[in-house]
């Protein structure tokens, strides 16, 4: 049985309801990545690496991780810390917006309290790793390098490692900022899932070759570009490449989670030996099914149907 870690932040999602009040889960974008990744890939190992609190709402958000078979046993616990919270609210043509409160939660600490318990030693060995643009910006700076350490640590042991940038600008004192956090990510991974918009803001790249280019420099192996209304580009060793074009859902709904939706698709897909356009166009079709639902993970069920009868 293949295995997969995700690093991140489970938060509370508040999503808007029609009369203004709220419908209440539990979300973030690593933690969709490894929902999707462990509901197409039932066989895959998928463990979570955060931290919580004490409180009853981390044990329920626990308890929702275990309903979807995620392994939560590396999980840290910290007293008296609490979750991050976010609301999400859509306009008329399913574009999220977000407010969050997530300054000082429990997973802004987890490398701090990973160190006192022994850091990478006490992690076990993973075929593959998972960690975004957020799982570092909600660090510090310090437990920015300590968390870059870790991967590095886990890749050295023979993981495979995947990185989203997942490109937030309020999330980071400035572009300088998040460019050199972002390069040094790169840099520690054999995956990449960018997005072409988000390079053009950092790197003012305009094409998805320029961003395979400069990713090959950083010795990314694997480059999945995401370009919008262009598709998909991925790029490979030998100079492989696979492209997919741009099918708009039926009825984008709410766009929250497409993109973590795709990755974990895409990487449950080429953990278990898919090529990467048969894995490109799995994920493509859990995005555009996701896009057409309110909130960030959908209904188990739905989600069931859809895939069984698609």
């Amino acid at each position: 049985m293949s295995s997969l870690l995700v690093i991140g932040e489970c938060m509370m999602e508040l999503n808007t309801q029609p009369d203004n009040s709220y419908a209440r889960s539990f979300a973030g974008d690593s933690y969709n990545c490894a929902v999707y990744a462990k509901r197409w890939q039932p066989t895959l190992n998928v463990s979570y690496l955060t931290a919580v609190g004490t409180d009853d709402i981390s044990e329920e958000m626990l308890t929702e991780w275990a309903s979807e078979g995620i392994d939560h046993s590396l999980v840290m616990k910290i007293e008296q810390a609490q979750l991050g919270i976010y609301i999400i609210s859509t306009d008329d043509n399913g574009e999220r917006s977000f407010t969050y409160w997530r300054k000082d939660s429990a997973a802004t600490q987890l490398m701090q309290v990973l160190a006192s318990v022994g850091g990478a030693d006490a992690i076990p060995y993973f075929d593959y790793v998972y960690f975004s643009g957020i799982s570092l910006a909600i660090l510090n700076d310090k437990d920015k390098n300590a968390l870059l350490a870790l991967v590095n640590n886990l890749r050295r042991r023979g993981a495979k490692v995947a990185f989203d940038p997942n490109y937030r600008a309020s999330m980071w004192q400035n572009e300088e900022h998040a460019k050199f956090w972002l390069e040094s990510a790169y840099q520690c991974c054999d995956i990449a899932l960018p997005g072409l918009d988000e390079h053009n803001v950092l790197f003012k790249q305009t094409k998805p070759q320029e961003v395979r280019e400069q990713l090959h420099t950083f010795g990314v192996r694997e480059s999945v570009v995401k370009c919008g209304e262009q598709g998909v580009c991925c790029y490979g060793g030998n100079d492989s490449f696979s492209h997919l074009p741009f099918t708009p859902a039926e009825n984008q709904l709410d766009s929250t989670a497409a993109g973590d939706s795709f990755a974990g698709t895409y990487l449950a897909s080429r953990i278990v030996g898919q090529s990467r356009a048969e894995s490109l166009e799995n994920a493509a079709k859990i995005a555009g099914f996701v896009v057409q639902h309110k909130g960030a993970i959908v209904n188990k069920l739905r989600y069931q149907e859809f895939v069984e009868h698609d």
